[in-house]
């Protein structure tokens, strides 16, 4: 049953939004593109704001929608979502694509790719999508998706919005779509070999920060600015060094126009770096000067510990922020090496002493559980190390451990994901070893959650379609990991070409 019908506005949000560009209004033709997650959140993600540009630029009538507070309305004029004949998800996580098929059929619309096909292919909207997901495994969207763009998409929706211009058919237009070698589109490919390849734009030639500002994000009133993409540290582990290479890096004099541009015409109180790590980018210490000088406190998505510097602490403090954010992975050295981090628990306390000498009162440690070889002791390790952090420095410590999760792309693919029995027993173990440390936190992501992402990560074709089905419930995993066949999608991603960014 379809809730679009169902009034509410987004008004209030519109009147917080300040524009940093000009772009077109109107257009010759409607084109949702939803977030799975809420205005916040979405709206701290600059992957939106790049391709609602693009799409607005080519003279696209383009409106978005977000999950959460109103799902079936658009931002720019409350538009019921049953008026768009095209729908772009922007996906970046694995549980997205589950909100993604959920949005869909709360909206009146089969998430069913193939069930769209059979019965009402020419009422139905044609449905695509783009994101992180994209990178390393497009697979999982594959029974939801008409299309889907593989990686970078601003100069690939160029292409798809041409196509879209020609005014074909909904058939001759995934036949042209299928022959863009970044496009996936599952009917067309679900036989035969291709070379499809993920896109990998220059950033230089990019738009490089986000095309509004509002208070009504996760990140405060921020402009959000791009300085990388890719990693160049190769953690064992991690999708953003091997899926999203290679390591691109933004120019600081093109960030420096960006934001002096953006601030003649948005109001915004601080500038939200987008980099895997800020750390690494060699202008950094030239960049925080410069938004010094104009007055604009600076916030970091993420910091390796070896390369936080006094400056970048400063920084933070002046800001307002008391807070630090790292991710040591493990509490012992050792382990912490094979997952391709190479520093020790003395530079862990070492840089949140400096944190705690320059004014910060807290200290958030991110932690996996169920790391490949992983001993007992290494796991007591992530208490101790806390424990010892605590006691040095005097700030209230949060650790927050997850399930380590084998993803596609990385060179810990092939490694045994632990499962719900040894997690919880993992788990259990930690939680013990947590008690009667004073000024201490534990959290700890949900197994069951873990299980998802695991089971979305590697499906294929046949999980895939189950991922698009309305009778998806918390335990959906199960029946996903009974479905999924790892070497069965390492080959499918290996026939459409995809298989270089998946050795």
């Amino acid at each position: 049953m379809s809730v679009t019908s169902n009034w509410a506005s987004w008004s209030e949000y519109k009147k917080s939004e300040r524009a940093t560009v000009d772009m077109p209004s109107g257009g010759d033709g409607r084109c949702a593109i939803f977030y799975p997650a809420s205005y916040a959140v979405g709206m701290a993600n600059l992957g939106i704001h790049y391709i609602y540009r693009a799409l607005r630029e080519l003279g696209v009538a383009v409106e978005r929608f977000f999950a959460f507070p109103i799902p079936y309305r658009s931002v720019e004029h409350d538009t019921m979502l049953e008026r768009f004949p095209v729908i772009l998800g922007s996906v970046s996580y694995e549980a997205d694509v589950l909100t993604f098929s959920r949005w869909l059929a709360k909206g009146g619309i089969s998430p069913s790719r193939e069930s769209r096909e059979r019965f009402q292919s020419h009422e139905s909207p044609l449905i695509g999508a783009g994101g992180a997901v994209t990178y390393i495994n497009p697979l999982s969207l594959s029974g939801i998706c008409d299309f889907v763009v593989l990686g970078d998409g601003v100069e690939t929706i160029r292409s798809f919005v041409r196509t879209l211009r020609r005014g074909l058919s909904r058939e001759k237009t995934l036949a042209e779509l299928s022959e863009h070698s970044s496009i996936y589109v599952p009917s067309a490919h679900s036989h035969g070999r291709y070379s499809l390849n993920i896109a990998n734009t220059d950033i230089s030639r990019d738009y490089g920060h986000g095309v509004w500002t509002t208070p009504n994000t996760v990140f405060g009133n921020s402009l959000l600015v791009e300085l990388q993409r890719g990693c160049p540290k190769k953690c064992r582990f991690c999708t953003i060094s091997h899926c999203f290479a290679p390591v691109r890096i933004r120019d600081v004099n093109l960030v420096k126009r960006d934001i002096e541009k953006s601030a003649i015409v948005s109001d915004f109180s601080q500038i939200g770096l987008v980099t895997p790590e800020a750390g690494d980018y060699a202008a950094l210490d030239e960049l925080l000067e410069f938004a010094e000088s104009l007055g604009i406190g600076v916030s970091f998505a993420s910091l390796r510990v070896d390369r936080i510097t006094e400056k970048m602490m400063k920084t933070i403090v002046s800001g307002g922020r008391r807070s630090i954010t790292i991710a040591p992975e493990s509490g012992d050295d050792s382990l912490r090496e094979r997952c391709g981090k190479y520093f020790s628990n003395g530079t862990v306390v070492e840089k949140l002493e400096m944190a705690a000498d320059m004014g910060a009162k807290n200290a958030k440690l991110y932690f996996m559980a169920g790391l490949p070889d992983e001993t007992d002791e290494e796991l007591l390790s992530i208490s101790e190390l806390c424990a010892a952090a605590r006691k040095k420095t005097g700030l209230k410590i949060t650790a927050a451990v997850s399930p380590f999760v084998p993803k596609p792309g990385t060179p810990w693919k092939g490694e045994v994901f632990a499962g719900e029995k040894k997690l919880k027993a993992g788990y259990s173990l930690i939680l013990k070893s947590f008690g009667g440390i004073n000024g201490v936190k534990l959290q700890r992501v949900s197994i069951k959650e873990a299980c998802l992402e695991y089971a979305v990560s590697w499906a294929g074709p046949e999980s895939a379609k189950f991922l698009a089905t309305e009778e998806l419930s918390g335990d959906s995993y199960r029946k996903l990991e009974g479905l999924m066949d790892r070497t069965e999608t390492v080959s499918e991603l290996r026939r459409l070409g995809l298989g270089v960014g998946h050795e």
